[in-house]
């Protein structure tokens, strides 16, 4: 790169080929003196080396030229070329870190283009008297040089002439071009021919949470028109300042999923009932039609456990250690008791949820009343009416309790958005809140730790037995385990929708959190929320320090911590 060893008899500096003086200016609005150049034009020769003949008897080696940014040597290797417009700038580095003399020369460029290529900006400097500048250069043509052939501002243009005859001394930045971004295409979505009902939790267009009892076992006809999917719509394409296309990203589309006696048609995109029957709805893309049973009583040892093809509705009780299983939506008018009831579709609660041994798991929504030392495992929304007392709640979307609920004790584990009123109290242990997380990855997290501390204490125990060295082989074998464990737990992302090990493995977590929108997940507090609550959400996790009131928890803009805004 323009160097070649001559002998010993010293360097031979290059030539340079630009002027430059320091001189009074203005920058980001405070006078400095700094060395400035003049404008040079893309193909400059901006320093070359003398021929051969010209170095006389004595030999001399060249000094290390180097290329910075902006420039190139040409195909002899003997001079420097400027590959844009702009302002060359001279690094000389320490000679103390470098045996051999080494200039840096780069271009700051005229026309500035961010890698998105979606606007440009002109970057003006001072002129330099007497030197060559921007006076009588062909502007257009030096942005069209540059690229930028789209989007161009008049206006700007125009401001860009008039600051170029002044000549002040002052740096100037401004955009002068632009892109037009594409337009957003829109998702693909089911649209239901018939009233369906209101879906409780549902979050209305003005923000508020639509807490009406959910309409289930909606009956059809055979041949009734149930659905149609609407497939995504593209959006306007858009283009750079170079002029090229950017075609708008896809939208999201939707998989539509019958089963039972719902049709689906993939020519005219419509849903259909085979037969007569009850419809169920889960998680807005599967769409079911079954039979309709219903059991009048409670279910104990008269009935036994009950297993349904069918959407089923019970008008009493489940009592302890019975199942009820179905295949589409399950309504219970009574209460769940130390019971196990499962459905793959949705499931209404009507009374209320107790004893530890009760679950309930659904691969749609659940709406309750309440849950007392239950658990709930739900495909999508979880809804609580009045209160959720030691218990624990997981969905792969949202959890929304309902105006003046409590939440006392156990774990609220949400893919999406929390929604509490009442957490906690002064007396009772403390809540477990969690939002924009994976339930299983959150089990693994804890498993993960309790390894960590059951392989600490083993190594531990083994050097207390047995006496031996830190040094020894078995030792360092469990160290080793226990540090892929920690490394593991470091890694472990617990955001729903990213790679299980996708976090960067330091403390600060950098990277774990680029491959969701995790900045949007939120846990609001309608109501009152009490200190010693743990808050996590997403790879973050607080205590709160004190109790407080109508708020609004978010990841931080730097997504390493989590803070809170008032409620309006």
């Amino acid at each position: 790169m323009g160097f070649s060893d001559r002998g010993k008899g010293g360097y031979q500096e290059p030539v340079i080929n630009f002027l430059q003086k320091k001189m009074e200016v203005v920058k980001d609005g405070l006078e400095i003196k700094m060395r400035i150049s003049e404008f040079v034009r893309a193909g400059s020769c901006l320093a070359n080396f003398p021929s051969p003949e010209g170095y006389g008897q004595k030999n001399k080696v060249k000094n290390s030229l180097k290329a910075g940014n902006n420039t190139r040597f040409s195909d002899d290797g003997d001079s420097l070329l400027a590959v844009v417009s702009g302002y060359p700038k001279i690094e000389t580095p320490d000679r103390k870190e470098n045996k051999v003399p080494t200039t840096v020369i780069s271009v700051e460029p005229l026309v500035l283009i961010p890698s998105d290529k979606m606007q440009a900006v002109l970057c003006l400097q001072p002129a330099l008297p007497g030197a060559s500048s921007l006076v009588g250069q062909d502007l257009p043509g030096l942005l069209e040089e540059a690229g930028v052939v789209y989007g161009i501002d008049a206006e700007a243009e125009q401001k860009a002439q008039s600051i170029i005859r002044k000549q002040p001394n002052e740096f100037t930045q401004f955009v002068i071009a632009k892109g037009k971004a594409p337009g957003k295409s829109s998702a693909a979505e089911i649209r239901f021919e018939l009233e369906i009902g209101p879906i409780a939790g549902r979050v209305l267009e003005d923000g508020s949470i639509d807490f009406r009892e959910r309409r289930i076992m909606v009956g059809v006809p055979a041949g009734q028109h149930i659905a149609t999917k609407i497939p995504c719509i593209p959006g306007t394409p858009g283009i750079n300042v170079f002029g090229e296309i950017i075609e708008p990203a896809e939208g999201k589309d939707i998989q539509v999923r019958v089963s039972n006696d719902a049709v689906y048609s993939e020519e005219d995109l419509k849903v259909t009932a085979a037969k007569d029957g009850v419809l169920s709805v889960v998680n807005d893309s599967i769409i079911k039609v079954c039979s309709k049973q219903v059991i009048l009583s409670d279910i104990d040892y008269k009935t036994g456990n009950v297993e349904s093809n069918n959407c089923l509705i019970v008008r009493g009780s489940i009592h302890p250690g019975f199942k009820v299983l179905a295949e589409g939506d399950i309504e219970i008018g009574g209460s769940v008791m130390s019971a196990l009831v499962s459905g793959q579709a949705n499931a209404v609660i009507k009374g209320g949820i107790t004893g530890k041994n009760s679950l309930i798991k659904a691969a749609g929504d659940v709406d309750i009343r309440f849950i007392e030392q239950g658990s709930i495992e739900s495909g999508g929304t979880v809804v609580v009416r009045t209160q959720s007392y030691y218990s624990r709640i997981t969905a792969v979307s949202d959890i929304r309790c309902g105006k003046t609920s409590k939440v006392m004790g156990g774990d609220l584990i949400a893919g999406g958005h929390l929604t509490v009123y009442d957490v906690g109290s002064v007396n009772c242990d403390s809540t477990i809140l969690v939002a924009g997380v994976d339930a299983e990855r959150l089990n693994l997290h804890k498993e993960l730790q309790d390894s960590i501390l059951a392989q600490q204490k083993e190594i531990i125990r083994w050097l207390q037995l047995y006496g031996g060295s830190a040094k020894s082989k078995k030792i360092r074998k469990m160290e080793k385990e226990l540090s892929d464990t920690k490394i593991k737990l470091l890694q472990l992302n617990l955001i729903l929708g990213t790679g299980l090990y996708s976090r960067g493995g330091g403390e600060d977590g950098t990277g774990e959190d680029e491959f969701a929108d995790i900045a949007k997940i939120r846990i609001d507090v309608h109501g009152t929320i009490y200190a010693g609550t743990r808050i996590r959400i997403g790879n973050r996790e607080m205590a709160l320090d004190r109790t407080v009131s109508k708020k609004s928890f978010r990841l931080k803009k730097n997504l390493k911590s989590i803070g809170f805004t008032s409620l309006k």
